[in-house]
């Protein structure tokens, strides 16, 4: 049995569900991983017992005082059981840099590792061998800070805003 962990997530919208659950299907994946409950991890940060309610605290004022564009995000490729991100998207690399950068001020240490990209369609079963498919993205607006306990407990959730807007001609 797995412990509470804390990560920062972004969700597809709404409108992506069928998508998703087309993709899933076509593939002969595993129909029980709830669609409310899919996202891609931009960064984890470990189990919640490792948190103590003021360092979550200053967290949230950091996930907070974070200031990023929103970004799109593609999905091009299916690998076992996730959707792959496509390689080149500088914007979800970014930001995964800048939430990394948040929690060390917050005195976390994280473990570096390969950033790419995934959203999980099924958590059983063998899956696919890699392969393109028709891409699946959407413009991420929001984040949350996620309590993931057998469901996703919403601890914080907050827009990216653009600080550049588009000059008139």
């Amino acid at each position: 049995m797995s412990e509470p962990a804390l990560y920062v997530m972004i969700k597809p919208p709404p409108e992506l569900r069928a998508p998703l659950c087309g993709c899933r299907s076509a593939h002969r994946l595993d129909a029980h991983y709830p669609p409310d409950r899919r996202h891609c991890t931009m960064l984890k940060l470990g189990l919640a017992r490792n948190w103590a309610p003021h360092r979550l605290g200053r967290l949230r004022e950091e996930l907070g005082a974070l200031y990023f564009d929103p970004f799109d995000v593609a999905l091009d490729a299916i690998d076992r059981r996730a959707l792959r991100g496509r390689k080149g998207m500088p914007a979800p690399a970014a930001f995964h840099r800048a939430l990394r950068r948040a929690a060390r001020r917050c005195g976390v240490e994280l473990p570096v590792h390969n950033f790419w990209l995934h959203l999980s369609l099924a958590y059983k079963g063998m899956g696919v061998p890699r392969r393109e498919i028709d891409p699946i993205g959407w413009r991420v607006e929001e984040f949350q800070l996620i309590l993931s306990d057998h469901g996703h407990e919403v601890l914080g959730r907050w827009p990216l805003v653009q600080r550049q807007y588009a000059l008139a001609l």
